[in-house]
């Protein structure tokens, strides 16, 4: 028994929690593997699962290990990933054995198929999500003990055999939003994706009130063991391609060629264009994604949505969305104070236009930049260090791109220069931190005159004085 465990055990004698919370310990696994998103990557489980444990499934569903776990939160929206015919039997062997399972969808085809994924696991238990918009206000079941209900929005549920269920809420017009049924020791829950939330950092728990019990309820019928807490999986399938490992699953694996012929296109190309290799140690893993909404970089590993802008129908969109994760493992050991995330992309333009793609980079950088000039016209005003107060995201992006076009007319090739000259002059063995001001040192360095005063006239806040980099 753990001090957790001791603690609410004391907290019910005292009465001063309720008995589900302190008789039900929960081990979640949350599937990631079909749609990826940062919100379901540990964020609901801190919204709506105080005290449990969670894990995620980033593999193929039945390969991952639900032993000692009571609770699967399944979710998607537009995906081409299926559930196949080994996973759902092993959903429904996790509920005849008394486990939970929360599924939350929102329907959604993907592209020109005619279906969604979800539904492939849930029509064999009755029911499947439907195109109707929920109208609210929703209406809880008494049951639910929920005293209110926060809505993001999002589509109904249809059930073939009404007998079968029972209704937790409908919407305005009686059509049902979230449903529970047995399956022999275990329950099913089916809820619209919009009763949860949404926001990556975790500070939305709407309705976690009446969640959290319900969640707990779920999970009863499976005791878990609190010393063994749920093993999440990784991508199961590692594959090597031009000394890149790969990890993908059997859902994500038919994009994988299609992913590194572009890779080996683009890693060359940001090498040439930013003039030096990644840092020692990164960009050796490339992790594909079940997501169109970007990736992430951890410096060794890059994590790839894969059917970003459409691919691999269209290409650009990848070939901007590697160069920019690759980039971040090139900037390293200290990543840039003023344009971190601005020169990522900027880089996958320029790759974008040095690979013949010269519209689609040309017509983003102009969307970014005339999006940034409805905040900033003259680009002269926004203090991309923050000191004079927030700055817009697409400024933040977007002036740093604007600065990099302006000196690449006077020195095409600025960006070599200045990671060259960064990876001289800062010694990480030496520095421990690379500042605003010293990025502004360095880059004049590069360029050969004193880049301060221009800055400034950017209403940049830098100061020639509060870096110790000689030369500048």
């Amino acid at each position: 028994m753990t001090a957790l465990d001791r603690l609410l055990g004391l907290l019910l004698l005292a009465g001063l929690v309720a008995p589900g919370l302190a008789q039900t310990r929960v081990h979640s696994v949350t599937d990631i593997s079909h749609e990826f998103t940062f919100y379901f990557d540990g964020r609901f489980a801190a919204n709506y699962l105080p005290g449990g444990a969670d894990a995620r499934n980033w593999g193929t569903l039945h390969k991952c290990d639900v032993t000692n776990v009571n609770l699967l939160v399944l979710q998607s929206g537009a995906s081409p990933c299926p559930y196949l015919m080994e996973d759902r039997e092993a959903v429904r062997r996790f509920l005849e054995e008394g486990g939970g399972v929360l599924v939350l969808g929102d329907y959604a085809e993907f592209r020109d198929e005619e279906d969604y994924r979800l539904n492939g696991l849930t029509r064999p238990f009755g029911a499947q999500f439907v195109g109707a918009v929920a109208k609210e206000a929703l209406q809880p079941a008494p049951e639910l003990k929920a005293e209110a209900v926060t809505y993001y929005g999002g589509r109904t549920i249809y059930v073939e055999d009404p007998t079968q269920w029972q209704v937790l809420m409908r919407d305005a017009n009686g059509a049902l939003v979230m449903v529970r049924k047995s399956v022999g020791k275990g329950q099913l829950l089916l809820a619209s994706r919009g009763l949860v939330g949404r926001q990556p950092d975790a500070k939305d728990p709407i309705n976690a009130e009446w969640w959290t019990p319900l969640l707990q309820d779920l999970a009863k019928g499976k005791p878990v063991s609190a010393d063994r807490p749920p093993q999440g999986q990784a991508p199961e399938i590692h594959l090597t391609r031009d000394g890149l490992n790969i990890d993908t699953s059997e859902y994500l694996q038919p994009y994988a060629d299609a992913t590194v012929g572009v890779y080996s296109r683009v890693r060359p190309t940001v090498e040439r264009i930013l003039g030096v290799s990644p840092a020692p140690g990164m960009l050796t893993n490339l992790i594909l994604l079940a997501t169109g909404g970007g990736g992430f970089s951890s410096g060794a590993a890059i994590g790839i949505g894969i059917w970003w802008g459409d691919f691999p129908r269209k290409q650009y969109g990848m070939v901007e969305l590697l160069s920019h994760e690759a980039t971040h493992s090139w900037v390293l050991p200290f990543p840039e104070p003023l344009w971190n995330e601005g020169i990522a992309t900027y880089v996958g333009i320029l790759v974008g236009r040095e690979l013949g793609l010269n519209a689609d980079a040309d017509a983003t950088l102009k969307g970014w930049i005339d999006g940034a000039r409805q905040h900033d016209p003259d680009l002269t005003k926004c203090d991309l260090t923050g000191q004079s107060g927030p700055v817009p995201h697409v400024v933040a992006m977007a002036k740093p791109m604007w600065i990099f076009e302006e000196l690449r007319k006077e020195k095409p090739d600025i960006l070599a220069r200045y990671f060259e000259t960064k990876r001289k002059l800062i010694d990480p063995q030496k520095v421990k931190q690379y500042t605003a001001d010293d990025s502004v040192a360095v880059l004049s360095i590069a360029l050969g005159r004193d880049l301060f005063p221009w800055f400034q006239s950017l209403g940049i806040r830098v100061d020639r004085a509060k870096t110790a980099i000689a030369g500048n």
